[in-house]
């Protein structure tokens, strides 16, 4: 069961968020959606990095996978269980809910009040992510040396593994956020790229709950204007090929600002170079999915030259609904990227 209704449920958001979908064709794939659950309660629940449903782990790759992954964690979310037989205009709501935009709903509070209005038995659990962000950088500032004292944390005289750990990434990461800092009042962003990679390295082989602070720590030191302008910079004469690497390793961060570069490009030129950007951005499939949903038609059609390029399967429900789309461009491309993702579901919507 979990495949389908993942599949379904995704599939739903994207039509609520597209402006070429009505009221009806959104009802017909939530009644396929309540025949996919048969009518059982469904849970959602955001485990580390993956995604499982009714206990079941999904690959991030299978359909629908990381856009609903994306909706939960955007609306502070980390398990949404939803009761047996919720009718049509229930399972609407809750389409509706997570496809809004984030930030719409302040806090998990708030999105629980709204949904509990009509699907009155719904447990919603708040992410844990930013609270366990907080009580860890805590934690750092408690030790010595991390508010830029001059004694530092000797690890060997800590007992404790965990507060070990601690101490060793404060020991690394601190000196890296300063250069970026640096970097960055200078508007050096050759150097800054350089130590946004060297963060990133930093975090690969620390645990989920150290992972968290290095990605908030960055994000604090290097927010989302700086990265939009390292973004604009890909196409101009000499612009180092290190800010594009950069931009390509920060997830949805990195994708989130080349596709923001890439609705504003100027010229092919530009445009060609912020479709290159995003081919080689990894661990960005949800980002760029989601573009598939946008209201200006050029954007559309870059990210379905994207997802085409990647061969992004989790995207052929979505480029098999933009094959009816007004604009023949973006049909062409659509119809050019399931020929490219080449799976037996995206030659079946290549038939249809």
């Amino acid at each position: 069961m979990s495949v389908p209704v993942a599949a379904l449920f995704a599939a739903a958001i994207y039509q609520v968020r597209s402006s070429l979908s009505d009221a009806e064709e959104v009802d017909r794939t939530v009644g396929l959606l309540i025949r996919a659950t048969e009518g059982a309660a469904v849970n959602f629940e955001v485990f580390g990095d993956d995604l499982r449903i009714n206990g079941t782990p999904l690959s991030l790759e299978a359909p629908g996978t990381a856009v609903i992954r994306h909706a939960l964690v955007d609306h502070h979310t980390a398990r949404l269980t939803l009761p047996p037989a919720l009718t049509t205009s229930q399972w609407r709501d809750v389409v509706e809910l997570y496809a809004s935009a984030p930030g719409l709903y302040g806090s998990v509070d708030d999105l629980r009040d709204v949904l509990r209005f009509t699907v009155h038995e719904a447990v919603v659990a708040g992410s844990s992510g930013a609270a366990a962000e907080g009580d860890l950088r805590q934690s750092l500032f408690e030790l010595p040396g991390l508010r830029g004292g001059s004694s530092s944390l000797d690890p060997a005289r800590v007992t404790d593994p965990h507060k070990v750990a601690l101490a060793e990434l404060t020991a690394q990461l601190d000196p890296l956020l300063q250069a970026a800092e640096r970097a960055r009042g200078r508007a050096d962003y050759h150097g800054l790229a350089e130590t946004l990679l060297q963060i990133h390295d930093l975090a690969q082989d620390k645990d989920s709950e150290l992972r968290a602070i290095v990605v908030r720590e960055r994000r604090r030191v290097v927010p989302a204007d700086v990265l939009d302008t390292m973004a604009r910079l890909i196409p101009k004469p000499g612009s180092p090929a290190i800010i594009s690497r950069a931009l390509g390793i920060l997830s949805h961060d990195g994708a989130a600002a080349l596709l923001g570069a890439l609705n504003g490009a100027p010229g092919p030129h530009e445009r060609r170079a912020y479709i290159d950007a995003l081919v080689a951005c990894r661990d960005c499939d949800a980002t760029i999915v989601e573009a598939l949903g946008n209201e200006r038609t050029e954007l559309v059609r870059d990210a379905a030259e994207v997802v085409g390029r990647k061969r992004m399967v989790l995207a052929v429900p979505l480029l098999a609904h933009l094959l009816r789309h007004a604009k023949v461009d973006v049909r062409t491309t659509a119809w050019h990227a399931l020929e490219m993702i080449g799976t037996p579901e995206a030659m079946r919507a290549l038939r249809a």
